[in-house]
């Protein structure tokens, strides 16, 4: 297994990282005096309230007071954690990350898994365009109305009849059994037999580098259509879409997401100019999937087949994209059919139009619900507003939630009044509740002030946080017994111990290292707002001489107490000798206090 980073690649990894650069990817910024700009990629808002300090080396949002590093901006836009996040942009930076277990087969070794998918999918795609037994998955596509600029595109694939033929040709890679045990790519029954067989082969790309997973749909009419990769430590199938990696920069352009039930029905939709478009993978849209489309977009539009299974499915990513506050819109498929099938029969131009044309989420949800319905008496009205409570509650406005309600009494020949009553006595208790918490989660934010009052300690750590060349200054004025705030403490605590391991001071390391997250975001606030960025120097020095002449202070108050208590108890006379080096003590710490 990899072993632990060290702290030295962590560090110069930091330092050849341009946090301009990865929160630039992401998100438009415009400069402002010495921070720059722009919307959150984070939570929903119309007025830029997120900023990056590249000075600092910092990211920060005065909305959902998300912020940090370049490695927590990364971690929170790829779902990558820590050690995923230093990798990713070390490869960038161009520094070496030790293996430390040297040898060249790579068990558990998540890079080596990366560089093993990755080698796999340019072995299908390499069989793909130049093998004549892939004669019939090139066919295939091109049938389907698939281009091959759009077959690069996707890095579609093709896997062999033979099912060991890539268990031998691995091992001839010098890759070891019991890593291709391991790989995901093999079945557990049959160790040599590849799970993808006479397939083509989709491969699963978070981003424009790597390769994850793999969706093997069949082209010899068996069952099942599609295998998609087990779960791995590089793949969860709930937290990935399908196509995501070739859509994420034509979503930061429009902050837009078309969803399809289908991998083919995503090169269908890039066939018509769509190439904002993902899928899942062989599951039904999750939680992780909608939270993870919001760090990027504002909007999405659900574009499922137009059979019976595909509307529910439609209703049900519907609920999840408005409880993480996505707009929803969909497309009205004609039964029967799917994106490829009107691809395939009718033209991209056709098929662009219906992208292009979507409808309001609740048109559509009233449409499907009464189609279903034959009659319009008091039983069928109760039922509809049943069926379409689980999504008006996830509608975060009660002004839209109840300009649904009016609608739905509109189509239904109900009174709206009776509707609306209705639908609060059964639902209203539990809403209020839900969407005030759904709000809180969705967007992050917190109305109240972190801390206040502030006080000496607290401000001190948090400019030399900032200002953090005035440590060592602070380091040997003030011990770290002498601090009551176990916040201002925890910070020290930090600062000093990457002192002693002569790591470089700086804001976003040290921040990285604190447990407590809302002193985090308050040290991150105070960098990102240039509180300190001004005659922060003399206000450090002031408090420094104010937290001593309070220690000072504190000693001599204690020193006049146990005088204080001898002379009560007439003990003074016992011990003249530690009295009169008390009393010397008071006059110097007199001496001291005044000459501060």
């Amino acid at each position: 297994m990899a072993g632990r980073i060290p702290e030295n690649i962590i560090d110069e990894v930091s330092r050849r990282t341009d946090i301009l650069d990865v929160v630039g990817s992401y998100v438009n910024l415009s400069r402002k005096g010495n921070r720059w700009w722009g919307l959150c990629p984070f939570h929903n808002e119309k007025t830029p309230s997120f900023s990056v300090s590249p000075d600092k080396n910092i990211f920060y949002c005065f909305g959902c007071h998300k912020g940090g590093g370049s490695y927590q901006f990364l971690m929170e836009m790829e779902s990558l954690n820590f050690p995923e996040a230093v990798r990713r942009l070390a490869e960038k930076a161009g520094v070496d990350i030790p293996d430390d277990n040297g040898g060249e087969e790579y068990r558990d070794n998540r890079r080596a898994l990366e560089d093993l998918y990755k080698r796999v999918s340019n072995t299908f795609r390499w069989l793909f365009i130049n093998h004549e037994n892939a004669a019939h998955a090139r066919d295939y596509l091109d049938k389907r109305g698939i281009s091959e600029e759009t077959a690069e595109y996707y890095q579609i694939g093709w896997a062999p009849r033979d099912g060991e033929w890539l268990y031998n040709f691995l091992l001839k890679k010098k890759y070891s059994s019991d890593f291709l045990a391991e790989s995901g790519l093999f079945s557990p029954k049959s160790p040599r037999w590849s799970y993808f067989v006479d397939r083509l082969m989709f491969p699963v790309m978070p981003d424009s580098e790597r390769v994850v997973a793999f969706s093997g749909r069949a082209l010899n009419g068996k069952e099942p259509k599609y295998i998609n990769s087990p779960e791995t430590v590089l793949y969860k199938k709930s937290r990935q879409l399908y196509g995501l990696g070739q859509a994420r920069k034509k979503i930061r352009e429009n902050k837009h997401v078309v969803i399809c039930e289908g991998n083919l029905d995503v090169l269908s939709c890039m066939q018509a100019d769509s190439g904002n478009i993902v899928a899942p993978l062989g599951t039904a849209f999750t939680q992780d999937q909608a939270g993870l489309i919001k760090r990027q977009a504002d909007s999405i539009t659900l574009l499922f087949d137009g059979d019976d299974a595909g509307r529910k499915a439609t209703v049900k990513a519907a609920i999840l994209a408005e409880s993480v506050g996505l707009a929803v819109n969909a497309v009205k498929i004609p039964p029967g059919t799917d994106p490829s099938d009107i691809l395939c029969n009718q033209g991209p131009e056709t098929l662009k139009k219906l992208i292009e044309r979507p409808i309001n989420i609740f048109d559509y949800l009233l449409d499907f619900l009464i189609s279903a319905k034959t009659d319009n008496t008091g039983e069928a009205q109760e039922e509809a507003l049943k069926e379409l409570t689980p999504y008006l509650d996830a509608v975060g406005s009660d002004v839209r939630r109840e300009k649904y309600l009016r609608q739905l009494a509109d189509e239904v020949n109900a009174d709206p009044v009776t509707v609306i009553r209705e639908y609060r006595n059964n639902r209203g208790k539990k809403l209020l509740r839900t969407s005030r918490l759904r709000s809180y989660r969705s967007t992050g934010v917190e109305t109240e002030t972190v801390f206040k009052p502030v006080d000496d300690e607290l401000y001190l750590m948090t400019a030399v946080a900032v200002k953090t060349e005035h440590f060592t200054t602070l380091r040997k004025s003030l011990a770290p017994e002498i601090f009551r705030d176990r916040r201002a403490l925890s910070v020290y605590r930090v600062m000093d111990e990457l002192s002693v391991d002569g790591r470089e001071l700086r804001t976003d390391v040290i921040v990285s290292k604190l447990d407590d997250e809302k002193m985090k975001s308050y040290i991150l606030e105070k960098a990102a707002a240039g509180i300190y960025d001004q005659r922060a120097d003399d206000t450090i020095k002031e408090k420094i001489r104010i937290l001593q002449i309070r220690t000072l202070n504190d000693e001599r108050l204690e020193l006049q107490k146990l005088m204080d208590k001898e002379n009560d108890t007439g003990l003074d006379s016992v011990n003249p000798m530690i009295n009169n080096a008390r009393m010397k003590r008071i006059l110097e710490i007199d001496k001291e206090i005044q000459a501060r």
